[in-house]
C-alpha cells in the first residue's frame, strides 16, 4: 500500500531525529563502541580534543611545581626571617640583661651612699628613743661620744631604730665606741651599721650557713660582709639528759624519737628488747647517737621479756676513753667529758632495792665519784624524804612531793642516798617545784622514778623536770645542765622530691584543671607536646622530704586525728599539773587517744587484709615481703661515669653513631581501619597504677583519672600516627635504668637495663599488639607450642633483625599497613641511660625490639614462630603425642626441644644450629640444659651433648616455667622446691605479721592463705592428686607458732584445733578444675591429645594418684567420666567429700592417739571461742593446756620419774590430778571438759598452775 505524503513526511522527521541522537552520545560518551572505523573524522576530532586536553593538564602541573617551588623559597626566606629575629631578640636580652645588672649595681651603689651615715639601734626603751634629741642624750651618757640626729625612724614593730647622723664621722665615732655597751650590765643595747637589701640578704644567708655549721660543731663569728668559722670545743655548752621507763620501745612513732633527739644522753628502761632483736633493731635506730644495749630476759619460756636498758650518746658528744660501757643486770654507766669535766651517767632499772643498792656500792666506789648523775625507775616511794640540807639550816623539812607515801624499797633508797652524801633532784630542784608524778596508771598515781646527783654534779645542774608524755605510764625524767644552749634535733631530712596527688580530692582537681586547657591545631609532635603539657601542668603535685630513718617503723595508721588526741592528752597533763583540769580529764583525754590510736589501727589492718588477699603469684608475695621489710634494691655505683654507661648499652642493644638511611621501599597498603575509642578504653583499663613513667614524666594514672576530652584528643593523635601524619619524636625515646645483677659493682656489664617508654606511646603499642596477635592467630603464624613470654636465648630481644622480622610478617600474610607502622616505630629508636637523676647523652639503635614495649613479646614470638615448622620440615626427633606429633614448646625465647631417642635430639641440634645462624641469634650454652627421662632403675648412660663446639650440662632435674620436672617424671622434685620456698616465706612473713596485726588470730591464718598457701598451690593440677606431707607438714608448723604450743605437738590435733583443712583439699580442687575445663575447651590440640595418651597409662603415674583420690572419695575412675558424660559437674560434690573423709582420719588419730587421748572429749564443730580473745597470753596458756603440752604424762616416750608433777612430785602429771589430788593446789570439783571448755573460763585455774610451778621449780 502506498503510504501518503503526510506519512513519509513523518518517517523522515523520525530518522532525521534519531540520527542527531546519536551523534549527540557519541560526543558525550566518545568511548562508546562505534560502528564507524577508527579514522573517521569523529574519531580524529577526539584524539584532538583529548590531545589539548593533557596539554593543558601538563600546563597546570607545571604551574604547580612553579608555584611549590615558590612557596618553598619564601618558607625558606621565612624561616632565615625566624631565625635572624630569634638572634635578635636573644641579643637584646642579653643586652637587657646587662643593663639591668648595670641598673642594680647603679641603685645599690646610690642605697649605699643614702645608707652611709645611717645606724640601727636595737634594744632600746621607748623612752630613751622617743625623738632625736633623746636619742642623742641617750648616746652621749652611754657612748661618751656627741652626735646630731638628723632623722630618725623606727621599724619592726618599733623595736629597731634606724637613726641618720651628720656626718660619716661621727657615724665613725658611734662605732668605735660601742664596745662600752657590752661593759654594762643589765639589759643588752645593739647598734649596727644600716645595710643595703642586697646586704641584708646576703646576711640571711650566712646566718643560714651559720646555723648549719653550729649544729656541726663549728664556733661562728659574724659580722658584715664577714663569716669567720673554727671548731666548737663545747666548753660552755649543756648537757641534756633524759631517764625514761618507755613500756617497750617498738611500734614508737617519730615524735617519739624526735623528742629523744632533743637530748644528749638518753637512758631509756623497760624496752623489753633480747638479744636477737636488738640484732635486728639496732639497725634502725636513730643514727645520731651511738647505741649500747642490756638485753632483756625471760622468767619464763612463754611470755615476753622483762626488764632490758638502752642507752645512747649523741655523736660529738665525746666519751671518756678507755671507759667503755660499765653494765650488770638493771644498771648500765656510759662516761662522757665536756670541758675537762668527766661525767658518769648511770641508768638503773630496779626490781629489788636491795639488790640495786648492792650493785651501786660495788660500781661506784665513793673516792671514784666525779660528776655523778643517777637516774631511772627504782620502784620505790620514798614520801617526803630525800630533803636537801642546805649549810646552816637549824631544821630537816619534808622534801616537796605529791606523793607522801614511804614504802620498805623506799626506805632501802633513802639509806643509800644519806650514806653517799647525794642529793635527790625530784622536788628539790628548780624545775620540779612541787614533786610532780612520775608514774601515771591504772594503779593510780606515784613518784616512783628518780634522778640522785653527787655534791659536785649538783651545783652544775641548771633544771630538773618531769616531762609531761604520754607514750609510757611513766613520765621523762628531764636534766639540764648549766652552761650554753644550743639549738638540737635529730638532722633527719635528706633529700626532697615532688609527688603527684592522686587523693579522691587530687583527681577531681586535676579534672577541673584539664576542662580548663586549650587546644590548637598543628602538626603531629605540636599536638603531642601540647597535651603532655596540659596533663603536667593539670597534674597535682607535693613536695617530699625523704627522711633518715628516725625510729623502728613508721606507724602507717598514725595520723592527724591520732596526733591531734596526742595532744589533747598532754594539754590536759599539763593543765592538771598546774591544777587547772582534774585526774579524771586528763585519764579521760587520754583514753580517748588509745581509742582513736586503736580504731585507726584497725582500719589499716583491714586494708592490709584486702592488699594481701589480692596477692596470686610468688612474685607478688616477695613484692609485697620486700616493700614490708624496706628491702631496697642494690645501689648502682657512682664511679661508672654517664659516657661509661652510654658507651655499654649502645654496644649492647647495637646502637650505631653514624648510619646510612636506608631507602624506603613503597608497599601497597589496602583499606586503613582506623583505631576506635573502644579499642583506645580497652587498653586504658589495662593500665596499673604506681608504675615508673618515660622521660615525659606522665604517669599511667594520668590517662586512667583524665577527662572524656582529653581521651578524644590522645585518640586523634593515635589516628593522626596510624594514618601516616608522622611519628612523634617524644615517643621514640627510652631512658634506660642500670640494675645490679652480680659480680663487680664497679663495672657497667654486670649490670641489667629496664627502659622506661612514654606512657602515651605505651597505650599506641598495647592497640598495635592487640591488632597484631589478632592477625598472627588468624593467619596461623603462631604454633601451638608458642604460649608466653620469658627469657633464655642470650640477649635474645636485643638481637633481633628487623629486616628480617619485617620480612617474616610479610610472608605470613599480615596485614601491609599494619606492618608498616610497626616498621615507622622502629624506624629509629633512641635511649639514653639515667642513673641518680643524671641522664647520658642519647644514642640510636637499629637492632632488635625494644624493651619495655608491649609489642616486643609478640614480635619476638612472631620471630621464632617459624622454628616449629622448621623441625617439620626436617623431621627429625619430635614426640607423638596421640594423633599429633610436638617437637618444641616455646615460651618467648625459653624454648624446649622434644626427642624420643638420642639419634633424634642431634640431628634437632644440627637443624637448630642452621636456623639459629640464618636468624643471627646466639643460644646461651651456660644456660642450657639437656635431661634425659628415664623409667626404670639401671645405670645410667653418660651421653655428650654439644652446641657448635660447647658442651651442653646433662642434668637429673629442670626448672621450666616454674615447675620442676626430674629424670623419673614424678612431682618429688617441684614438691620438695615448694617445701623450700614456704619455709623461706615464713620466715620473712611472721615478723611482718607480728608488727602489722599482732596476736589476732583470724588475720595471721589470713597471712599465710595469701602469702604462703598461694606460693605452696603452683603446679597443683599436676601434683594435687596426692597428699603432700611435706606441704602439710609447713602449714602444721606455722600453725603451731600462731597457738604457741609445743613442736612435738601431733599435727592432726593441731588442725583439728584451729579447724583448717589440709592442703590436700585445696590441691585436689585445683586438679579436677583443671582437668574439666580441659575436657570443656578443645581449642588447644596439644593439651587434647595429652589428656587422651594419660587415660591410657591406667595404673601408671599420676593417673594412678587421680585413680587413689577418686577411690578415697567413694568414687571410681569409670563413674566420674559416666556423670560428667551426663553434664553433671563432680567438682564440689568430690571437694566435699575429701574433707568428710579428712574430718573422720583425724577423729580416728585422735581416738588412737597415745599423747593427750583424752582430747576427743573437749572437740568442737566449730573454731574454739578462746582463739578470738585480745590477749595472745591468754590464748597460748588455754590452747597448751587444750592441746595437751601443760600435761607431762602425754609425752609417753619419756621415763616415768619425768612425767610426774612438778609441783608435787608424786603422780604422774594430768589434769585430773592437778584439779583433785596435787598437794599444791586447792581442790576443785570441775571436771577437765570444764576446765579446758572451748570459752577459756578456766584460765584463771590455768595461770594459777603456771604461778605455782614458776615459785616451786622456776618455770612459767
Amino acid at each position: 500500500m502506498k503510504k501518503s505524503d503526510s506519512e513519509s513526511e513523518r518517517d523522515e522527521d523520525h530518522k532525521r531525529k534519531r540520527e542527531e541522537g546519536r551523534e549527540s552520545e557519541e560526543r558525550i560518551n566518545p568511548f562508546r563502541k562505534s560502528k564507524k572505523v577508527e579514522r573517521s573524522p569523529v574519531k580524529k576530532a577526539m584524539d584532538q580534543e583529548m590531545k589539548k586536553m593533557l596539554e593543558k593538564i601538563m600546563e597546570d602541573v607545571g604551574e604547580i611545581k612553579e608555584e611549590n617551588r615558590k612557596m618553598s623559597r619564601e618558607l625558606e626566606q621565612l624561616k632565615s626571617m625566624m631565625r635572624e629575629k630569634e638572634e635578635k631578640w636573644e641579643r637584646e636580652k642579653m643586652e637587657l640583661k646587662e643593663k639591668m645588672t648595670k641598673l642594680e649595681e647603679k641603685m645599690e651603689e646610690q642605697e649605699k651612699r643614702v645608707r652611709k651615715k645611717n645606724i640601727v639601734v636595737t634594744g632600746l626603751d621607748e623612752e630613751e628613743c622617743e625623738n632625736e634629741k633623746k636619742l642623742e642624750k641617750w648616746m652621749k651618757a652611754e657612748l661618751e661620744v656627741e652626735v646630731r640626729v638628723k632623722e630618725m625612724y623606727k621599724i619592726n614593730g618599733g623595736k629597731m631604730i634606724v637613726a641618720e647622723l651628720e656626718s660619716w664621722g661621727e657615724k665613725r665615732k658611734v662605732m668605735e665606741n660601742k664596745r662600752k655597751l657590752r661593759e654594762k650590765k643589765g639589759k643588752r643595747v645593739y647598734i649596727e651599721d644600716d645595710m643595703t637589701k642586697k646586704e641584708r640578704d646576703t646576711q640571711k644567708k650566712l646566718r643560714t650557713l651559720a646555723k648549719e655549721e653550729r649544729e656541726k660543731g663549728l664556733r661562728v663569728k659574724g659580722r658584715k660582709g664577714k663569716t669567720n668559722m673554727e671548731r666548737n670545743k663545747g666548753e660552755n655548752e649543756q648537757i641534756r639528759i633524759v631517764f625514761w621507763n618507755v613500756a617497750g620501745i617498738k611500734n614508737k612513732e617519730n615524735e617519739f624519737w624526735k623528742y629523744l633527739g632533743e637530748f644528749d644522753v638518753v637512758g631509756l628502761v623497760e624496752t623489753w628488747v633480747e638479744e636477737k632483736g636488738w640484732e635486728r633493731l639496732e639497725k634502725r635506730m636513730p643514727r645520731e647517737f651511738e647505741w649500747k644495749c642490756q638485753y632483756a630476759e625471760r622468767e619464763s619460756k612463754k611470755g615476753r621479756a622483762k626488764g632490758g636498758i638502752i642507752m645512747g650518746v649523741k655523736k660529738g658528744l665525746e666519751e671518756e676513753n678507755g671507759s667503755g660501757v660499765k653494765e650488770e643486770r638493771g644498771f648500765m654507766e656510759r662516761t662522757v667529758k665536756r670541758k675537762q669535766r668527766k661525767w658518769r651517767i648511770v641508768t638503773i632499772y630496779s626490781r629489788s632495792m636491795k639488790e640495786t643498792k648492792r650493785i651501786i656500792e660495788e660500781r661506784v666506789k665513793e673516792q671514784e665519784e666525779g660528776t655523778l648523775v643517777i637516774g631511772g625507775d627504782f620502784n620505790a616511794r620514798i614520801g617526803g624524804k630525800g630533803r636537801r640540807m642546805e649549810e646552816q639550816q637549824a631544821t630537816i623539812e619534808r622534801r616537796p612531793t605529791k606523793d607522801g607515801i614511804e614504802n620498805a624499797e623506799g626506805r632501802e633508797l633513802v639509806s643509800l642516798v644519806e650514806e653517799r652524801g647525794w642529793d635527790v633532784l625530784n622536788g628539790n630542784c628548780i624545775g620540779d617545784e612541787k614533786g610532780e608524778y612520775t608514774y601515771i596508771g591504772s594503779r593510780g598515781e606515784t613518784v616512783i622514778d628518780y634522778v640522785m646527783v653527787n655534791e659536785e654534779a649538783w651545783d652544775k645542774i641548771e633544771e630538773f623536770k618531769v616531762g609531761e608524755r604520754v607514750e609510757s605510764d611513766h613520765m621523762p625524767l628531764e636534766v639540764r645542765t648549766k652552761g650554753r644552749e644550743k639549738e638540737r634535733s635529730m638532722k633527719d631530712v635528706k633529700r626532697k622530691i615532688v609527688k603527684n596527688i592522686w587523693t579522691e580530692e587530687g583527681k577531681e582537681k586535676y579534672r577541673a584543671r584539664l576542662r580548663e586547657a586549650k587546644y590548637e591545631e598543628g602538626e603531629i609532635n605540636k599536638k603531642v607536646r601540647e597535651l603532655s603539657e596540659n596533663v603536667k601542668n593539670a597534674t597535682g603535685k607535693k613536695e617530699i622530704e625523704i627522711r633518715e630513718k628516725m625510729g623502728l617503723w613508721k606507724n602507717e595508721w598514725w595520723d592527724k586525728e591520732c596526733r591531734e588526741g596526742k595532744q589533747a592528752a598532754r594539754k590536759k597533763l599539763r593543765n592538771w599539773k598546774k591544777e587547772k583540769a582534774t585526774k579524771e580529764e586528763y585519764k579521760r583525754a587520754r583514753k580517748r587517744y588509745k581509742l582513736v590510736c586503736k580504731e585507726k589501727k584497725e582500719k589499716k589492718r583491714m586494708e592490709e587484709e584486702m592488699k594481701m588477699k589480692g596477692i596470686k603469684t610468688e612474685e607478688e608475695v616477695w613484692r609485697y615481703i620486700n616493700r614490708e621489710r624496706k628491702k631496697k634494691g642494690e645501689i648502682v655505683s657512682d664511679r661508672i661515669t654517664m659516657e661509661e654507661w652510654r658507651k655499654y648499652f649502645s654496644e649492647l642493644l647495637g646502637g650505631e653513631e653514624n648510619r646510612q638511611e636506608k631507602e624506603k621501599r613503597q608497599h601497597r597498603v589496602g583499606e586503613i581501619e582506623e583505631i576506635t575509642r573502644e579499642e583506645l578504653e580497652q587498653q586504658l583499663r589495662k593500665l596499673k597504677r604506681k608504675k615508673a613513667p618515660g622521660r615525659d614524666g606522665i604517669q599511667n594514672e594520668s590517662w586512667m583519672y583524665g577527662t572524656e576530652r582529653e581521651v578524644d584528643r590522645l585518640l586523634e593523635i593515635m589516628n593522626g600516627v596510624w594514618k601516616g601524619e608522622g611519628f612523634p619524636q617524644e615517643w621514640k625515646e627510652g631512658i634506660i635504668c642500670p640494675i645490679y645483677k652480680k659480680g663487680e659493682k664497679d663495672t657497667a656489664s654486670n649490670y641489667r637495663g629496664i627502659t622506661l617508654l612514654n606512657t602515651a606511646y605505651k597505650v599506641y603499642a598495647m592497640i598495635v599488639e592487640e591488632r597484631l596477635m589478632k592477625e598472627m592467630n588468624e593467619r596461623g603464624a603462631l604454633p601451638d607450642g608458642q604460649a608466653g613470654f620469658r627469657k633464655d636465648l642470650k640477649a635474645a630481644f636485643d638481637n633481633v633483625e628487623r629486616d628480617l622480622l619485617w620480612e617474616y610478617l610479610r610472608k605470613k600474610g599480615i596485614n601491609e599497613h599494619l606492618v608498616t607502622k610497626i616498621e615507622e616505630i622502629y624506624e629509629e629508636t633512641i635511649s639514653r641511660v639515667r642513673v641518680d637523676g643524671r641522664v647520658s647523652e642519647c644514642f640510636k639503635t637499629y637492632k632488635g625490639v625494644r624493651q619495655g614495649c608491649p609489642l616486643s613479646p609478640s614480635l619476638f614470638a612472631a620471630f621464632i614462630g617459624d622454628i616449629e615448622e622448621m623441625f617439620r620440615k626436617g623431621q627429625a626427633g619430635g614426640v607423638v603425642v596421640g594423633k599429633e606429633k610436638v617437637w618444641s614448646l616455646a615460651y618467648a625465647d625459653d624454648l624446649v626441644v622434644l626427642a624420643r631417642e638420642e639419634k633424634g635430639m642431634k640431628e634437632m641440634l644440627g637443624n637448630m644450629e642452621k636456623y639459629m645462624r640464618r636468624k643471627k641469634l646466639t643460644v646461651n650454652v651456660e644456660k642450657s640444659k639437656m635431661m634425659v627421662f628415664r623409667k626404670g632403675g639401671g645405670r645410667r648412660k653418660i651421653n655428650e651433648w654439644r652446641w657448635e663446639k660447647d658442651k651442653i650440662e646433662e642434668v637429673k632435674e629442670f626448672k621450666y616455667l616454674g615447675y620442676v620436672m626430674n629424670e623419673r617424671n614424678t612431682a618429688a622434685a617441684h614438691v620438695r622446691e615448694l617445701v623450700k620456698k614456704a619455709n623461706k616465706i615464713i620466715g620473712a612473713v611472721w615478723g611482718i605479721g607480728e608488727r602489722k596485726f599482732g596476736h589476732d588470730f583470724r588475720r595471721r591464718i589470713m597471712m599465710f592463705d595469701s602469702l604462703v598457701k598461694s606460693v605452696m598451690m603452683y603446679g597443683a593440677e599436676i601434683w594435687g592428686w596426692r597428699e603432700q606431707e611435706g606441704l602439710e607438714g609447713v602449714q602444721g608448723k606455722y600453725l603451731k607458732w600462731v597457738l604457741g604450743v609445743d613442736r612435738e605437738t601431733p599435727g592432726y590435733i593441731v588442725m583439728e584445733e584451729t579447724k583448717r583443712d589440709g592442703i590436700r583439699i585445696e590441691a585436689g580442687k585445683r586438679a579436677i578444675r583443671f582437668e574439666e575445663r580441659l575436657i570443656e575447651r578443645g581449642e588447644c590440640r596439644i593439651l587434647q591429645e595429652c589428656l587422651k595418651e594419660k587415660r591410657k597409662e591406667i595404673g601408671k603415674g599420676v593417673w594412678k594418684e587421680r585413680e587413689a583420690y577418686f577411690e578415697r572419695n567413694g568414687y571410681a575412675g569409670a563413674e566420674i567420666e559416666r556423670m560428667r558424660e551426663g553434664g553433671r559437674a563432680m567438682t564440689y560434690e568430690l571437694v566435699q567429700r575429701d574433707r568428710d573423709v579428712q574430718v573422720q582420719e583425724r577423729r580416728t588419730r585422735i581416738r588412737e592417739s597415745r599423747y593427750n587421748g583424752k582430747y576427743e572429749k573437749i572437740i568442737t564443730e566449730e573454731l574454739p571461742k578462746y582463739l578470738g580473745r585480745e590477749s595472745r597470753k591468754e590464748r597460748v596458756i588455754i590452747a597448751r593446756f587444750r592441746c595437751g603440752n601443760e600435761e607431762r604424762e602425754n609425752k609417753y616416750w619419756n621415763e616415768d620419774r619425768i612425767r610426774v608433777c612438778r609441783m608435787c612430785g608424786e603422780k604422774k602429771e594430768t589434769i585430773e590430778h592437778m584439779l583433785n589430788e596435787c598437794v599444791e593446789l586447792r581442790e576443785r570439783e570441775e571436771s577437765r571438759e570444764e576446765m579446758l571448755n572451748e570459752d577459756g573460763r578456766g584460765i584463771e585455774w590455768m595461770k594459777k598452775v603456771e604461778w605455782r610451778r614458776g615459785t616451786i621449780c622456776g618455770e612459767g
